[in-house]
């Protein structure tokens, strides 16, 4: 038997730096770490014959003089394929290869030096310069370590070509004394010494281990090729040989004696077994002192030990004992249990072995109850026969409890998908696979549209029940190879194995799209909801998780500016466009609001007395390197950032600070942001504001979204009734596009219903939209509440709001926002005109 190790290897093993095959700079000399001084001198030939860097010519080596080397060498020929084979070789190298001729396949070789050939040569093929390896082999019964060079030649045919040389090292070691000292059993080899009538006498010591010499009070030294009776404390063994029972066959073992004695102030207590073959004796001696010490322990403990324990005999498996604990346990009485077998208590065959040799097993009980147990076994003697003492740990409930903890550590506990840790260990992996060229992938996330609506009208219990089903609808578009996972709130992501098109990741996004569009009941509701996706490919897009997560997420960033229930990938100018809105949010952080910000006034029409009823203020942001920037930029960045409040703050305070100063008839209306209104402190916000402007609180006019009402119901009240109870009017803007709550224009005294500019532009051309603005101009009446129309751009649209019988009107048709001093024209204006309008 060998074994093959490579040099570098062995420089591992022992703890230092692999041995430097080379050294660099013009005069590079080749040192390896070889035992013999005529290899180096081979070594030194190869180098002188390496001109200009270029390997030594086939034909001046291998075909040169190599001298007595020519019986250890062997040429080498590399197929295109990278196959060996063995064009010539010495005797001494085939008799090292076992192989009887020279022109074979490297792969015939055995193992052990197949494998170190093969890496010396793999390794002097990737350095271009000879190599060094090691393996072990036995020759003539000892074991030698053998060096194996090869040495990389240029060739003009096919091939690469090397000479590889084999030797072993001068050291070697005995293996059979290896192995004989390597027990704590006594082994001896006795050649028995026949006096006059056969009677035996004495027994000469032809071979004896450590461990026998040790028990006999001697050295192995001292004893080998003396007479047993010659040394002191062996004379006992000799005696109890010569006692031993008559002669038996050839070959056969006789019962094991036991002999006794004291030795160095101890007694020892040996088991002597005894093989004749050839007229020798083969002798062991096994120290039985501690198996009896533990059958006298063992015997203590069994009875009376809580843990569960039987005893089994190994050649039929019945049950030999069985303590109280497991009887408990099983269920069983001792007769009961002692007349099963093992199928009776295991009828579930499939169990496994762990690392450190525990059975992991499915045990029942009497009443049919499954256990899951770990059993460990150990081999005793009962009777003098083997048998197993098995040790039973139920571990039942901390296997599910277990289970449970190593389920949550990777699942989300609400959907049972994967968690975000899951996800991230997942996709690190696919990164590398995918970079590695093996697997691309595709990275979708998922975002649910107006998921808090439900959370927010139906409590948690609903949304929790509609995130389930999400998560179920989503799992089962995709196939076993891909993962989902939910990474909080109403976000999820999926991970799309393998190289697929974007055509069927756009087309899977469209069938979880529509999947998550239908409607779920619960609890006699129908909630519905919608999905915006983004999508990113691997290795194209990103090749390292975190960057291929933020091209995922700037798609789908694009796809819910862009609208409800929509899907992109992502497009390398996303990632500028992010670095835009990045800039943007800095230079809007360090805005100066007095200088910066600037209120414009769009005025409010009464179509009733055509006058001018008073301006909605918007606010606007002249920023010194962008100019002027669109609200429909700055706005959302404002509310994402938190900054819609300070804002909204300076919005209230500028517009009552204007309108106090106008006629006291006029009104101005404001915008609260849904962030505004559930910070808590708006009305407060509104009351500092009045306080400090002076104005009458009945001429300020805050809007507000449907939208904002969909949070808490119980504080939207609370938080209307205190503007009502300050004395500012509500109006309910956009009115027709949101939710519709009738409940709260039923449950507030809202002072005006704004129509939204979308129904007003197609009412000359759309039938619906003519229809939904005479339903809320007829139910704004119903309830005592005016109507305001907005975006009116056309004297058609003026003429059938007029016919409806709307109450005011605002657009380009009379005046776009203006400045403070534009207002104060149009305030001018309408003071020398007060039909206008009629």
């Amino acid at each position: 038997m060998s074994i093959a190790v490579r040099v570098t290897e062995l420089d591992e093993l022992a703890g230092r730096q692999p041995v430097e095959q080379g050294v660099p700079g013009p005069d590079r000399r080749l040192r390896i770490d070889t035992e013999f001084e005529d290899v180096r001198l081979m070594l030194r030939r190869w180098h002188a014959a390496c001109i200009d860097g270029a390997l030594p010519p086939y034909e001046e080596l291998a075909l040169g003089s190599v001298g007595r080397f020519a019986d250890e060498l062997a040429v080498v020929r590399l197929s295109e394929c990278g196959e060996g084979f063995i064009l010539r070789a010495g005797a001494r190298f085939c008799g090292l290869a076992d192989i009887a001729e020279a022109s074979v396949s490297l792969s015939v070789l055995p193992f052990a030096v197949w494998r170190a050939v093969n890496d010396a040569i793999d390794l002097a093929r990737l350095a271009g310069r000879p190599y060094l390896t090691l393996c072990r082999s036995i020759i003539e019964g000892m074991v030698s370590t053998m060096e194996v060079v090869a040495l990389p030649l240029s060739c003009r045919w096919p091939g690469e070509y090397f000479l590889v040389f084999a030797r072993p090292r001068k050291s070697q070691i005995d293996l059979a004394r290896l192995l004989i000292n390597s027990t704590d059993e006594g082994i001896l080899a006795l050649s028995p010494l026949e006096g006059v009538g056969a009677a035996l006498r004495d027994y000469q010591v032809l071979s004896i281990n450590d461990a026998a010499a040790r028990m006999l009070g001697a050295s192995a030294e001292n004893m080998r090729f003396r007479l047993l009776s010659e040394v002191k404390g062996a004379e006992r063994l000799a005696r109890l040989l010569d006692q031993r029972s008559c002669k038996r066959p050839e070959g056969a073992a006789a019962p094991s004696l036991e002999l006794e004695y004291d030795l160095a102030d101890e007694v020892l207590s040996l088991q002597v077994g005894v093989v004749e073959t050839d007229g020798l004796l083969a002798v062991t001696l096994t120290d039985v002192r501690e198996i009896r010490n533990r059958e006298v322990l063992f015997r203590s403990l069994f009875d009376d030990n809580p843990v569960p324990m039987y005893v089994r005999h190994v050649a039929t498996g019945a049950f030999l004992n069985v303590n109280a604990a497991a009887l408990h346990l099983y269920g069983h009485d001792r007769t009961a249990f002692l007349a099963l077998d093992i199928s009776s208590l295991e009828p579930n065959s499939a169990a496994r072995v762990g690392s450190s040799g525990e059975r992991f097993a499915c045990h029942r009980t009497v009443s049919g109850a499954e256990l899951d147990v770990i059993e460990y076994t150990r081999a005793v003697t009962v009777g003098g026969q083997a048998a197993t003492l098995s040790t039973i740990v139920d571990v039942t409930e901390r296997k599910r409890a277990e289970e449970r903890i190593s389920f949550l550590a990777h699942h989300d506990p609400l959907t049972g998908v994967g968690n975000r840790t899951t996800f991230s260990q997942e996709i690190e992996e696919a990164v590398e696979i995918a970079v590695a060229g093996h697997q691309p992938f595709a990275l979708v996330l998922i975002d649910l549209d107006d998921f808090k609506a439900v959370n927010d009208t139906l409590g948690h219990a609903a949304g929790d029940s509609l995130l389930i089903e999400t998560a179920d609808r989503i799992r089962r578009l995709l196939r076993r190879t891909d993962l989902v996972a939910r990474l909080g709130g109403d976000e999820f992501a999926v991970l799309l194995r393998g190289a697929l098109s974007r055509d069927d990741v756009k087309l899977l996004a469209g069938r979880i799209i529509r999947a998550i569009a239908q409607p779920h009941g619960y609890e006699g509701h129908k909630l519905s909801i919608g999905a915006s996706l983004g999508a990113a490919i691997a290795p194209i897009d990103a090749r390292d998780a975190g960057t291929l997560l933020k091209c995922a997420d700037l798609a789908l960033y694009r796809s819910k500016r862009e609208g409800k229930g929509t899907f992109h990938f992502f497009e390398p100018e996303m990632d500028a466009e992010m670095r835009e809105r990045r800039e943007l949010e800095l230079e809007l952080r360090a805005t100066d609001f007095d200088r910066e910000l600037e209120l414009h006034y769009q005025p409010i029409i009464s179509l009733r007395s055509g006058g001018l009823r008073g301006f909605e203020a918007l606010v606007r942001w002249r920023n010194p390197r962008r100019g002027m920037v669109s609200p429909a930029e700055f706005i959302p960045l404002a509310e994402e950032t938190g900054m819609i409040d300070a804002i909204g703050r300076w919005v209230l305070e500028e517009a009552c600070r204007r309108a106090a100063s106008w006629p006291p008839d006029l009104i101005i209306a404001v915008n609260a942001s849904a962030v505004q209104f559930r910070q808590g402190r708006f009305a407060q916000t509104v009351s500092e504001a009045i306080a400090a402007s002076g104005l009458d609180p009945s001429r300020l006019e805050i809007e507000i979204t449907e939208s904002v009402l969909l949070a808490d119901t119980g504080a939207n009240l609370a938080l209307l009734e205190r503007l009502k109870d300050i004395g500012v009017r509500v109006a309910l803007d956009d009115f027709g596009t949101g939710y519709s709550s009738m409940s709260y224009l039923r449950r507030f005294p809202f002072s005006r219903l704004k129509i939204d500019r979308s129904f007003i532009r197609d009412i000359g051309s759309s039938r619906e939209s003519m229809a939904i603005v005479r339903a809320i101009i007829g139910l704004g009446a119903n309830l005592g509440i005016d109507t305001t129309a907005e975006g009116v751009e056309t004297g058609a649209q003026l003429e059938l709001l007029r016919q409806e019988r709307c109450g005011e009107i605002q657009g380009f048709l009379f005046s776009p926002p203006v400045d403070s001093a534009g207002a104060l024209r149009i305030i001018d204006s309408y003071r020398g005109d007060e039909s206008k309008v009629a």
